[in-house]
């Protein structure tokens, strides 16, 4: 499992960071490594446990198509959502009030899946050498140590991105946008 996580302290109400967090649109075009091609509210009514997403996006010059439900959702707090991919990523947002504003806590989970390349089935002398040479496997798997690897450097690289994209949301907020005044 990989696990990134960043926050940041925002001179916002918590109502103004909530409501930014949880207009998923919004949020998504404030990413500087997103380009959003459409992202829809699929449930009608506000958002609510089981609220589902339809997201659109470019990123690193790939295009992403994906489905999120909202899975744990508590009002001007918490908003929780798990993907429809294979495997899932759950994304955990919450926001706390700190004096002075809201703290905005970003968690994010997923796993990686072990590379698999499958080996061909010849006849003959070519299957014979590949039986020998891959012990009769039908298929070569990631070790354990390059999954790990990957893993970190994963994490190395989302990381920054996820701080910085926490810290343009907070510069969005507090120019004017839901500003906190006590």
């Amino acid at each position: 499992m990989v696990t990134i996580s960043a926050s940041v302290d925002i001179a916002a109400s918590p109502k103004a960071v909530f409501d930014l967090v949880t207009d998923v649109s919004r949020r998504a075009r404030l990413n500087p490594r997103v380009g959003v091609l459409g992202i829809a509210k699929v449930t009608p009514g506000p958002v609510r446990l089981g609220t589902r997403f339809r997201y659109r996006v470019a990123v690193d010059g790939h295009i992403v198509e994906h489905a999120c439900e909202c899975v744990a959702f508590e009002p001007g707090r918490l908003m929780e959502t798990v993907s429809d991919t294979e495997p899932p990523f759950r994304v955990r947002v919450t926001v706390e009030p700190i004096p002075g504003g809201a703290r905005l806590t970003q968690e994010e989970f997923f796993e990686l899946t072990p590379a698999v390349m499958p080996l061909p089935r010849w006849r003959g002398w070519p299957g014979r050498l590949l039986d020998r040479l891959f012990g009769g496997a039908d298929c070569l798997r990631q070790s354990a140590e390059s999954l790990a690897a990957e893993a970190e450097e994963t994490c190395r690289r989302l990381q920054p991105r996820l701080a910085g994209w926490l810290e343009r949301l907070k510069r969005h907020l507090e120019q004017g946008r839901g500003v906190f005044y006590a």
